[in-house]
């Protein structure tokens, strides 16, 4: 799995080998039918990660609703390809639906075969390969029947991601060579595929980051934990300095990317942290660490001060309208009050315009096309809404609403109107450039204390058939 620091767009239908070796007690036949599988990873977000050609996963079949450890089909393994194509590794290892009722699914990267039941050893002493120790786990996959055209596996992330990007002064003539460490964090977990829990050892050591050949990037994969006593230290220009990690918890599924300023002015070494960013399994900026290498002695350590300054942008909330949707039973798209929505627990999504007129349904509905995945869509020359309520900006600062529009025809996106607590917000004009091919929209500047907000069709204003996807509201706590 390269690391690419990119967004996974989604991987292709993964198929596999044609025949099987099944244990002598097993009940799953290949008359069920070969399984076959798309794949995902949760959030479209990851630390640079997608798949790369010779990539390994291990996956478990089992009857639906029965324990892991009691699953006929375990720890099979597969291999990718560098377009996401995923095969059996060996006609041995193929999986196949039982004959008669339904399964369940569990998956993990990067394939080991040492494992203790459901229990997967985590060791992260050596970055070397930061793909090889990137764990991922699938669990969604529940109660699948042989008729399911195919298996759609949600990864996420398990551990967490610390990327230091270094900006070194005139002082400091180059960062070729630069080392980076971190002491006082846990080297070693299990995690227990049965009950995606990790557990972390109580001992702690150093690790050392990974760093580019400019030695302006230090990037390592630690298991999440509490930091009571966490010290970054980094040797440059022959001199060695000791401080505090920012940062008082690592996060499973989290990355924080700390800016590090190293200066040499010849005093005191002061050590000074910024507001930090965390969120999902992306790039976030962390606090700056400002680094003066004075006063640090050649090839020994001096630990300076620090602080923190106050504030953290967070994620207020995020919708991405999930993986896939399909038509009802009566053959229409969800509405938009439907209940699989990805956002955090609390909010509720509904369209004013229905309650109004009272009508039965909504025009704006959850839908995908074969080129893009579920989206609302407001459909043209029609009256509807996309009401969201139940988050709170109470306390935040830097308010910022991001999400992605396009149109079916030519158009152009503040067609699609905003409202921010009962107050309407000015959206940019700008023209669809290309159609059904998404664009960004920021909005910032946005009133603290809001609870609900709205995307607004108006017939008269909508004339091409609009699609709004990935909405994020994020905001610095006061």
């Amino acid at each position: 799995m390269e690391l690419k620091h990119l967004f996974l767009a989604g991987l292709g239908v993964m198929t596999l080998a044609a025949c099987s070796s099944l244990d002598d007690d097993s009940t799953w036949d290949v008359n069920g039918g070969a399984v076959k599988f798309t794949s995902y990873i949760s959030k479209h977000k990851a630390s640079g990660t997608t798949w790369a050609s010779g990539d390994q996963i291990g996956i478990y079949m089992k009857t639906n609703g029965t324990a892991l450890a009691d699953a006929a089909v375990q720890n099979r393994q597969y291999v990718t390809d560098d377009r996401g194509n995923i095969s059996a590794a060996s006609a041995a290892e193929a999986i196949y639906y039982p004959e008669e009722g339904t399964a369940d699914f569990v998956a993990y990267y990067p394939y080991t075969a040492n494992v203790s039941g459901t229990i997967l050893p985590i060791d992260v002493s050596n970055q070397s390969n930061l793909a090889a120790i990137d764990l991922l786990y699938s669990n969604n996959a529940t109660g699948v029947s042989a008729s399911t055209s195919a298996v759609n596996l949600g990864f996420s992330h398990q551990l967490a991601n610390v990327v230091l990007t270094i900006n070194a002064d005139a002082t400091i003539p180059t960062t070729v060579g630069l080392e980076a460490a971190v002491s006082g964090v846990p080297t070693s977990a299990t995690f227990d595929l049965a009950t995606g829990t990790l557990n972390v050892a109580q001992t702690t050591g150093t690790v050392n980051f990974q760093v580019n050949a400019a030695g302006t990037k230090a990037e390592a994969i630690l298991v999440p934990a509490s930091l009571t006593n966490a010290q970054l230290q980094l040797t440059v220009a022959e001199k060695t300095v000791s401080v505090p990690l920012p940062a008082s918890a690592l996060e499973a599924g989290k990355s924080i990317d700390f800016p590090v300023n190293v200066t040499n002015s010849g005093g005191t070494i002061y050590v000074s942290f910024g507001t930090a960013t965390i969120t999902d399994w992306t790039t976030t900026t962390g606090g700056t660490i400002n680094v003066d290498l004075g006063d640090a002695e050649e090839g020994g350590g001096e630990e300076g001060g620090g602080e923190v300054t106050p504030g953290t942008e967070v994620i207020i909330f995020e919708e991405t309208f999930g993986e896939s949707v399909s038509k009802g039973s009566d053959n229409y798209w969800p509405s938009i009050t439907y209940d699989t929505w990805t956002s955090s627990s609390g909010l509720t999504f509904s369209d004013p315009f229905v309650t109004a007129n009272g009508w039965s349904y909504s025009n704006a509905s959850v839908r995908q096309t074969s080129a893009l995945n579920p989206h609302v869509w407001f459909a043209a020359n029609k009256d509807s809404e996309m009401q969201i309520e139940g988050f709170t900006t109470a306390g935040y600062s830097n308010l910022k609403l991001t999400y992605d529009i396009t149109a079916n025809a030519a158009g152009d996106q503040s067609a699609i109107k905003l409202t921010w607590g009962g107050d309407t917000i000015a959206v940019p004009a700008k023209a669809i450039a290309t159609t059904n091919t998404y664009q960004s929209v920021e909005i910032t500047g946005l009133t603290p204390g809001a609870t609900v907000m709205s995307f607004v069709s108006l017939s008269t204003a909508n004339t091409a058939g609009y699609r709004i996807d990935n909405i994020k509201l994020v905001g610095t706590k006061d």
